[in-house]
């Protein structure tokens, strides 16, 4: 019994003290599950194209954009996924601004640019990761998920179905209102526990990625893959992008080339991301490292080659946004935001009405306390 009301004391509190915060958080990570979807429902004319017959040079299409944009540095380019989809460049400018260009991959007309912060998916990601509060917002928010793992754990040990099992699935709308939206807090809890708490576990993860990782390291007794370097020759100039993609084209297959970092220093690597048919990871796992000058591949890791520690890390980001089971998942991730909101709600109403209640309590002892039966007989006595 102590236990529990230490467990209880706990929930109450943390939940008073973040649940506002948490539901923030969960609801625009519950609109960030479907984020490319309401970002191509809300700007057709910039993210779509018409297909025609043949697309034209991926390094003319970087040229296309630095010609545009002199005073911006280009860092990488997120191909096409689709024969209606832009392909989208990605720039740093001077005072280290995210600039996504968008261009026709057919024409090589550039259909418009934004800043990444102020595009749907930026502002909601700005919310979200870091409640627009910077390095030191960020930081919160991963705190703000270790106290969603205990409000979740707390929440379950006072699950009242382990009483009555039954029960604890029902909500009663019959009775009081009051009743009823305790039935709701309890079946909404239980309803997303195990969700919840594997949100909260890999977005802490995500947050705190450099001590995870050196964590995860550690356990496996593993170490990571050595850091690769390009070798410029005198005079040497960039390799073309499409003679890149001609040579990861012949790895990995069938995987299908979906993203390429740009070398952004003179030692720089290629970077080149690889998804496989029906693989979690968005933009898939697989990495190739190339030589910015000669071409030369310099490792291949393959999703299906990584060692235990990094199939773990790189399982975090699918798990996290619901990705590694189709939209049925990706719609119970979402649904698990949308009932943190409710969890607060009804937390927060049930707890106001108790609280009210007994200043209620507490008011009628204090007024019988002061009670004589004497004195309102005979008032002068």
């Amino acid at each position: 019994m102590k236990f529990r009301k230490l467990a209880l004391t706990l929930h109450l509190y943390l939940g008073l003290m973040v649940g506002m915060l948490l539901a923030v958080i969960a609801l625009t990570g519950s609109l960030l599950v479907f984020g490319d979807e309401i970002e191509h429902f809300l700007y057709p004319q910039l993210l779509q194209v018409i297909p025609q017959a043949e697309k034209i040079p991926l390094e003319t299409v970087l040229q296309i954009v630095q010609k545009a944009y002199p005073q911006n540095q280009a860092i990488s380019i997120l191909l096409p996924r689709g024969i209606e989809e832009v392909c989208q460049v990605s720039m740093l400018s001077k005072s280290e601004e995210l600039l996504n260009v968008y261009v026709n991959p057919y024409t090589g007309i550039i259909q418009g640019s934004r800043l990444w912060k102020e595009t749907f998916t930026g502002f909601l990601f700005t919310i979200h990761a870091e409640l627009a509060g910077g390095e030191l917002g960020h930081i919160f928010v991963g705190f703000c998920g270790i106290l969603t793992l205990i409000l979740a754990l707390t929440g379950l040990f006072l699950w009242t179905g382990w009483r009555n099992f039954e029960r604890g699935f029902l909500i009663n709308w019959k009775v009081h209102w009051q009743r009823s939206l305790f039935d709701l807090h309890n079946f909404s809890g239980i309803a997303s526990v195990a969700y919840l708490l594997l949100i909260a576990a890999t977005g802490t993860a995500i947050i705190f990625y450099v001590p995870f990782e050196e964590t995860i390291y550690r356990l496996t007794n593993e170490k990571p893959q050595p850091a690769l370097v390009s070798h410029p020759p005198a005079g040497g100039s960039r390799q073309n992008l499409d003679e890149v993609l001609r040579q990861v084209d012949t790895v990995l297959l069938p995987a299908k080339t979906t993203f390429i970092s740009l070398p952004s220093t003179p030692e720089a690597t290629f970077k080149v991301r690889k998804r496989f048919p029906n693989e979690a990871h968005p933009n898939g796992s697989s990495t190739i490292y190339l030589d910015q000058y000669s071409g030369e591949i310099l490792r291949v890791d393959s999703i299906y080659s990584f060692s235990l520690a990094d199939r773990i890390l790189n399982a975090l980001y699918p798990l996290h946004i619901g990705s590694y089971g189709g939209i049925l998942f990706r719609v119970i991730h979402a649904i698990t935001g949308l009932l943190t909101i409710v969890l607060f709600v009804s937390g927060l109403v049930i707890w106001r009405q108790r609280y009210l209640a007994k200043l209620y309590r507490d008011k009628v002892i204090e007024e019988y306390k002061g009670f004589s039966p004497v004195s309102q007989q005979w008032p002068w006595f």
